[in-house]
């Protein structure tokens, strides 16, 4: 009879350790999902603030050059410069796009992405200014389109 108990005083054991074993795997594996995920979101939301940023800033200089660019065609200023200001504007566009892009890729906020195209289109009808107050309107709303984004971009980083 002791032989018994202490055969299944063992058994007993065993199979408690095996289950603790078990349930403590479980918790790990749990644990380590958590941290797994909290991490990806993490990067997730450092790219995005990175991206958002950059096209923010993109925004900024693809404006002053289409401004640039349109104060040296119609009111001459920097006129020996327009070669290269048309250049400048060229590739502050293709810059700004491709960061688009990126952003677009990115996220899953159609608000967002609208903003993001809303700023974008604008600044480049810039050129399609007629006057100096027409400019200058452009000039405002493009500014405002900008601020949308980044306050648009804000929720989601």
């Amino acid at each position: 009879m002791r032989r018994m108990n202490a055969i299944a005083t063992s058994v007993i054991a065993v199979l408690g350790t095996l289950l603790g074993s078990t349930v403590t795997h479980v918790f790990q594996q749990r644990s380590v999902r958590r941290m797994e995920e909290t991490a990806r979101r993490e990067r997730l939301r450092q790219e995005r603030l990175d991206v958002y940023g950059t096209y923010a800033g993109l925004l900024v200089d693809f404006r002053q050059a289409m401004l640039h660019h349109w104060f040296c065609v119609h009111e001459g200023r920097d006129a020996e410069d327009e070669v290269v200001l048309r250049g400048r504007s060229f590739e502050q566009r293709a810059s700004a796009q491709q960061k688009l892009f990126q952003l677009q890729l990115i996220t899953d906020a159609p608000e967002l992405v609208t903003a993001a195209v809303a700023a974008f289109r604008a600044i480049g009808d810039i050129n399609r200014a007629q006057d100096r107050a027409d400019v200058v309107t452009r000039r405002d709303a493009t500014r405002e389109l900008i601020d949308v984004f980044v306050a648009t971009a804000r929720g989601h980083v």
